[in-house]
């Protein structure tokens, strides 16, 4: 127990950003490590390992991720950088030596935007915003059991296994104190666990419907989410 306890997950801070179009046309993808200077509001300043002191734009971070930078935080920043060398704007942020999330083996990296999760990431908030989940979450904020079955699915969906009972409690607590469900399967994502599955577009939009709605998506239902992410 002692082992799967200290193997959680190491909590990826997640942050989807809105991003210059042109740097994005660029591909200017960048990754930088650094140590968090200030935090004011929704504005970070990093101090790079390159020396650069930058202002990293937080605007679209959940609280509970905002909440939890502060001065001499290790973290990797990964995102566009901004019209002027000191200016960053962030999609992902993960922090170093973080704290207990999901059961894995070794610390989360910002992920490869050629790989899957930066083209599934911007699903999530549009899950979110289902109807389908809606009806599933109408009690979820208060009602332990149901966060607990939440919990399950994005094992299940995401890992393909049951949760043990520390990771169970771990999620079902943090869900129902901070409400954040959208970082809680952003840091699933971009777990390692996740990542080592080496998983396609329409293998992970079928773990997204197991995770949201515990249910296979149809062809059709898999087609459309297609369609979005080639448009994007």
């Amino acid at each position: 127990m002692k082992t799967a306890m200290t193997s959680l997950l190491a909590l990826a801070l997640v942050l989807v950003a809105a991003t210059s179009a042109s740097a994005q046309a660029a591909g200017n993808w960048q990754n930088v490590h650094g140590q968090v200077q200030a935090v004011q509001g929704n504005q970070l300043t990093l101090k790079a390992d390159d020396g650069r002191t930058l202002n990293v734009d937080m605007k679209q971070v959940s609280p509970s991720v905002q909440s939890a930078m502060q001065p001499n935080l290790g973290v990797t920043v990964s995102g566009f950088p901004g019209a002027s060398r000191d200016r960053f704007t962030a999609r992902y942020i993960v922090q170093d030596n973080a704290g207990p999330a999901a059961s894995v083996a070794t610390a989360p990296t910002a992920p490869d935007p050629g790989a899957v999760t930066p083209r599934i990431l911007p699903l999530v908030p549009q899950f979110l915003e289902s109807k389908e989940f809606k009806d599933r979450a109408a009690d979820f904020h208060n009602n332990e059991r149901a966060a607990r079955v939440f919990v399950n699915r994005l094992y299940r969906g995401f890992f393909d296994r049951e949760p043990n009972d520390e990771e169970r409690a771990y999620w079902s607590r943090r869900l129902l104190q901070s409400g954040d469900v959208r970082g809680t399967v952003e840091a699933f994502l971009m777990s390692p666990e996740y990542a080592g599955k080496n998983k396609n577009d329409r293998e992970a939009i079928t773990d997204l419907y197991q995770a949201f709605f515990g249910r296979t998506p149809s062809t059709e239902e898999i087609q459309v989410w297609e369609q979005r992410i080639a448009r994007r």
